[in-house]
């Protein structure tokens, strides 16, 4: 199976297209940074598993457009797409600027849209496809702190749930992942206290995999992923 990835130069996205990877899928990997994701390529490649870059900023539709054609190219088809890139940026609305509100909105939201819309119309001409849309557990049960945060994925896990019922009949398959505490830099809010006991961003990729698997006419349509234990200083 054939598996685009975005946001996948680091953290999570990583951990996803590593794990798919080395699974047995063919993965191509998006994100911002070329030497990041060069850094993912050499790394699949050299324990033997197919991986195609290509750098991409998600909030610009044409460059999404453009990436998503050459991702498919370089792959020689896609099966699926894995939502990931998104930016974690969490203070109090009294604090945050326009500019960290609006950078979440275009990468988390619009983003979103952009690289589903741009693979969309292959899954409905080829009848198969599987949209998996990573949200979080801020986008079920917000935490203070993180209201722009929380409000961006609420609106993924909206547009997950109607998109569903637009595609489920053209045989294209949308799931909505919600991680809860993943041990990844981005959501490392102390780096002095331990981060052992979260989920780690591979596991959100085995997560991934187990979706991808479903026979032909099912899906898992909503998944959540939680560490088993508690924070030691609880």
């Amino acid at each position: 199976m054939r598996v685009i990835i975005t946001g996948a130069s680091k953290g999570i996205g990583r951990g996803i297209a590593t794990y798919l990877a080395m699974d047995g899928f063919e993965v191509a990997v998006l994100a911002r940074s070329k030497d990041l994701l060069e850094d993912v390529r050499q790394s699949i490649e050299s324990q033997g598993g197919v991986c195609f870059a290509v750098a991409c900023d998600v909030r610009d539709p044409d460059e999404t457009e453009y990436a998503i054609a050459a991702a498919s190219e370089g792959l020689g088809g896609v099966d699926a797409i894995v939502n990931n890139a998104g930016i974690v940026t969490r203070k109090p609305v009294t604090e945050l600027s326009v500019d960290e509100w609006r950078a979440m909105i275009d990468t988390n939201i619009s983003g979103v849209f952009y690289t589903t819309r741009a693979v969309l119309k292959r899954f409905q001409h080829q009848g198969h496809g599987h949209i998996i849309n990573v949200s979080s557990i801020s986008g079920k049960v917000p935490l203070p702190g993180g209201s722009a945060y929380a409000a961006t994925k609420f609106a993924v896990t909206g547009f997950s749930q109607s998109l569903f019922q637009e595609v489920r009949d053209a045989g294209v398959k949308v799931t909505t992942i919600f991680p809860g505490s993943v041990d990844s830099a981005s959501h490392r809010h102390d780096p002095e206290v331990s981060h052992e006991w979260k989920v780690t961003p591979e596991e959100i990729g085995h997560a991934c995999a187990t979706v991808l698997r479903t026979a032909e006419g099912t899906l898992i349509s909503e998944l959540e992923i939680r560490p088993q234990r508690r924070p030691s200083n609880r």
